[in-house]
């Protein structure tokens, strides 16, 4: 009678851990790690990510690896567009291209991109070995972020005789302007000034352009690439077309 009563209690204990184990990761709790590691993306990497995102061009999927444990899978599918690009600028500049390969970046060269990790189902943290260069969501990360670095550095980079076909917000220009009064002096009426200068750029460069060049000019490392000086010469003359400087210049 022990013996079978044992062997139920081990029944029941395997099937309340088979239980537990296969809802380790639900669905609930599935879309909050997939939640959070979009979130993450987004707050991390270059804002010409965030935009493809804004416009649906970069899907993400997420599913249990394998029945009863933690372990996810995470897929990415990219725009054609912006894989073929990046790679282009990459082949261009081969010495880039060396010290980057060095240091462990790659450039993704298929749209599709997956990587497998493994949750704390109660913390919803991921194994942080996964979240390394070496591991394979460390991996998926850095070069999504490279490819997106290159992306937003070289639209950043805005010519004085382009033309821009998109208007500006009400609340994009808003913002701008409380810049341009809060940074810069004027020789005449300051918002006659600043409105000038957000006539003039906004002719030239998108709202998304000009996030780009706030990135690059906020972030030392995209800064170092010169991305955003062909811009600062423009914007210096169109600053001087409206009687603007610097303060305290």
């Amino acid at each position: 009678m022990r013996l079978v009563l044992a062997s139920v209690i081990t029944l029941l204990f395997s099937v309340s851990s088979a239980s537990a184990q296969a809802e380790c990761l639900d669905s609930n709790t599935l879309q909050k790690v997939n939640n959070n590691e979009i979130n993450y993306m987004l707050g991390r990497i270059p804002p010409a990510f965030s935009d493809a995102v804004a416009d649906k061009k970069i899907t993400f999927k997420m599913h249990v690896a394998d029945t009863g444990t933690c372990k996810v899978n995470f897929e990415v599918t990219l725009p054609e567009s912006d894989v073929r690009e990046a790679n282009l600028l990459l082949a261009a500049d081969p010495a880039k291209k060396i010290i980057l390969f060095s240091q462990g970046y790659v450039l993704p060269e298929t749209t599709a991109l997956s990587a497998a990790f493994s949750v704390e189902p109660v913390s919803l943290q991921i194994n942080h070995a996964d979240t390394l260069q070496s591991g394979e969501l460390g991996k998926l990360r850095a070069s999504i972020e490279m490819m997106y670095a290159m992306l937003t550095q070289k639209r950043a980079d805005i010519d004085e005789k382009a033309q821009n076909n998109q208007p500006w917000s009400a609340e994009f220009r808003q913002q701008q302007f409380a810049k341009c009064s809060k940074q810069l002096e004027s020789t005449q009426q300051a918002s006659t000034a600043c409105e000038c200068q957000i006539s003039k750029t906004s002719a030239i460069a998108s709202e998304r352009q000009i996030r780009y060049v706030e990135y690059v000019d906020s972030n030392p490392y995209a800064q170092a690439t010169g991305a955003s000086r062909n811009f600062a010469e423009v914007k210096s003359r169109i600053q001087l077309a409206c009687g603007l400087k610097k303060t305290g210049s």
